[in-house]
């Protein structure tokens, strides 16, 4: 069990004998019981927080993927790349405190990019069938996906030989969400959509029959 979490409960058993006895009027402080209580309020503001930002990312979606299937994956596609982001962070020695909390949900919006963008071309592209309409989206995106994630990567190297925690932190978490996001966006979600991904927008157009035109009848 980590230190601070020992201490917090230390903070919160203190405080709950304290209560048991209102007679004496004790009240329980320490200087340090602010990080105390930043340590017991990080993990549920996170998750309300995350929470808010996936629902969002998803009503977007709806609104600007022509399909509502294509919305599902790019928000489990979030969702996944959240889960594997928060625990490499623990392998990796971040800790889940205020600034690796703001760093999570800060690059909510840059995870989104790669699933969105591929996903929107799977469905714009052309093709009889899932896998050749993938190959087209593949080959129009997954040179810019790689390129971008690469990119940025790069941009921000230099972080990791800071002395500073906040530096590396930022560092970390956001290597990490750029990493899992190209992962998704080039590996995963491509082989989804392959196997149950939707027809595309011409396809559905075509399918719908034409209207007959009336004739004109002269009585």
């Amino acid at each position: 069990m980590g230190t601070s979490i020992r201490e917090s409960k230390m903070m919160l058993k203190a405080r709950e004998i304290a209560d048991e006895h209102p007679e004496l009027k004790v009240t329980v402080f320490h200087p340090a019981f602010i990080y105390y209580d930043q340590y017991i309020a990080v993990w549920p503001n996170m998750r309300q927080n995350m929470l808010i930002a996936t629902a969002a990312m998803f009503v977007v979606s709806l609104l600007l993927i022509p399909h509502p299937v294509c919305s599902l994956w790019v928000t489990f596609s979030i969702v996944s790349i959240c889960v594997g982001v928060i625990g490499y962070m623990a392998w990796w020695g971040v800790n889940l405190d205020t600034i690796s909390m703001i760093n999570i949900i800060m690059c909510i919006g840059f995870c989104v990019d790669f699933s969105a963008h591929i996903t929107y071309a799977y469905v714009s592209a052309e093709g009889d069938t899932g896998n050749e309409r993938m190959r087209n989206a593949l080959h129009a995106l997954g040179y810019p996906i790689a390129q971008g994630a690469l990119s940025t990567i790069l941009g921000i190297i230099s972080l990791a030989f800071s002395a500073s925690y906040i530096f590396r932190a930022f560092f970390k978490t956001m290597f990490l969400v750029i990493f899992f996001g190209a992962f998704h966006g080039l590996f995963i979600i491509p082989v989804l959509l392959s196997l149950m991904g939707p027809k595309s927008i011409k396809q559905r157009s075509s399918s719908v029959s034409p209207v007959p035109e009336l004739q004109d009848q002269s009585l």
